[in-house]
């Protein structure tokens, strides 16, 4: 049998798994950079529709003018003609003067069109004779010919030219409408698309993202257990040393990347909502939601991606409050519990709108209005429950909304199923009251120093500033949200 040194076989599957665990990074950067382009790629569309619906509607402006000078000008010379009087002559001039500068704005932007120009052109053929029919009327009349003037404008002439002008500016504006129409339809389609596509790449970013920071814990996992197989007492302690480096060095790339990511998704979708109201409110809303799970995912990666305790749940989410914590905000711990990374994620979040709307809306929003959050042990027929309370105190009367909206539901039903039990509001003329109630034996106690006693303060929060704190406006969600 071969002789084989321990140190030598050891640890290689782990290191073969490398460019497994690389895909998703790779993944992650080339999509980024197709959002990226994509997005640009839509957004010159979109900059383009609206060149050319600000390019119909100065048409338009312009065809208007233009028949508006000529009709001053007509009206000029008729007031002339009437009264003889040399004051009907400055609107006389100034209307031809006038239109023609509109028909040469006209001919310079439509100058890309042909059957456009074709049009323009023929109007100004059409005008080119008015102004000269005009122009000869004033003149018989400064000569005294004042009968043969009258009998010149008494005739047909003048009002068919004045009809074909009209109706050939019809025909422009028929066709810059037509053209607006389209212009707006293709943007309405743009922005659909993009709308749906910031969706998809949303999604497709953080499948990736899990993906990798399961495969973190899966590499956690195979250089612990490489570590156990080493025989001798040196070889394990370098081990162990390497194996936290790595560690340290993987946690805090991921947290990096997680918040370089969060960042490309709220300007996608900040840049993609700008100018549409209905969509601005689910920016807004996205945007604050996923301030709030960076503010978990720190905590998360912090605890190794394991348990987290309630208390520390609470500080993250009230970073952005520091201020009014044990002033305004008292938070009395009970038992010790924690909670897995999905259940904290969904807890996280809760309190994150639950603060949003008491800083909007609720007690936090009125001078004299005062937070209290706490939760103790109770014992029922199917063992130990924990009542979570956030009790909201001389702040606004609370009313229910009428629609039920995703802030209701993350309060409401979502946490309640994440964290196996059930929650309900209470609306008080001084504010809402929140109760979560869960199973003790779900969660386990927290090996932490902290007795039912502690108060959390202002100082074990995050500092408010912090990139994991800073708070993002969200819509009004019931009384938890109304949007």
């Amino acid at each position: 049998m071969p002789n084989t040194d321990p140190k030598d076989a050891a640890p290689t599957a782990g290191h073969n798994r490398w460019p497994e665990r690389i895909s998703p990074v790779v993944f992650l950067i080339a999509w980024t950079g197709i959002t990226a382009i994509i997005s640009v790629l839509f957004f010159k569309s979109m900059d383009e529709s609206r060149v050319r619906v600000r390019g119909t509607h100065d048409v338009l402006l312009a065809a208007k003018d233009f028949m508006a000078a000529a009709s001053d000008a007509e009206t000029g010379q008729r007031g002339y003609l009437i009264t003889l009087k040399d004051n009907y002559l400055s609107p006389y001039r100034k209307g031809l003067a006038t239109a023609a500068i509109y028909l040469s704005a006209l001919e310079v932007m439509e100058s890309q069109k042909p059957e456009q120009l074709t049009r323009i052109k023929e109007l100004r053929t059409l005008w080119i004779i008015k102004a000269e029919e005009l122009a000869a009327t004033v003149e018989l009349a400064q000569k005294n010919e004042i009968e043969a003037a009258r009998a010149e404008v008494s005739s047909d002439h003048g009002k068919n030219l004045m009809d074909q002008m009209r109706r050939v500016v019809s025909d422009i504006e028929a066709a810059e409408t037509a053209t607006r129409t389209e212009a707006i339809g293709e943007q309405a389609v743009l922005d659909k698309q993009l709308f749906a596509f910031t969706q998809l790449t949303t999604l497709a970013g953080f499948a990736a993202l899990i993906y990798l920071l399961f495969q973190a814990r899966q590499a956690a996992s195979e250089l612990e257990n490489e570590v156990s197989n080493r025989q001798s007492a040196q070889e394990l302690v370098r081990e162990r040393a390497e194996q936290a480096l790595r560690m340290r060095v993987m946690n805090r790339e991921l947290v990096h990347r997680t918040k370089n990511l969060i960042s490309v998704v709220q300007a996608i979708v900040r840049n993609q909502g700008a100018g549409s109201p209905e969509i601005e409110g689910y920016v807004a809303g996205l945007s604050s939601r996923l301030v709030s799970l960076a503010a978990t995912m720190d905590i998360l990666v912090r605890e190794n991606w394991d348990q987290v305790a309630l208390a520390d749940l609470i500080a993250g989410q009230l970073g952005h409050f520091s201020e009014d914590v044990g002033r305004r905000i008292t938070v009395s711990p009970g038992p010790k519990i924690k909670f897995n990374a999905s259940e904290s994620q969904m807890l996280g979040l809760a309190f994150h709108e639950l603060g949003t709307n008491a800083a909007k809306y609720g007690a936090l929003s009125m001078p004299d209005g005062r937070i209290d959050i706490h939760w103790t042990e109770e014992t029922s027929s199917n063992g130990s429950v924990i009542v979570l309370y956030w009790q909201e105190k001389d702040g606004p009367p609370a009313n229910p909304q009428s629609k039920k909206g995703f802030g209701s539901r993350l309060t409401g039903s979502l946490v309640a199923r994440a964290v196996g039990g059930s929650a309900h509001v209470d609306y008080l003329t001084g504010g809402l009251t929140w109760t979560l109630r869960f199973p003790r034996e779900r969660h386990e106690p927290v090996s932490d120093d902290f007795t039912g006693d502690d108060k959390i303060t202002s100082a074990e929060l995050p500092h408010k500033n912090s990139a994991a704190t800073q708070p993002a406006p969200t819509p009004q969600l019931d009384p938890t949200e109304k949007q």
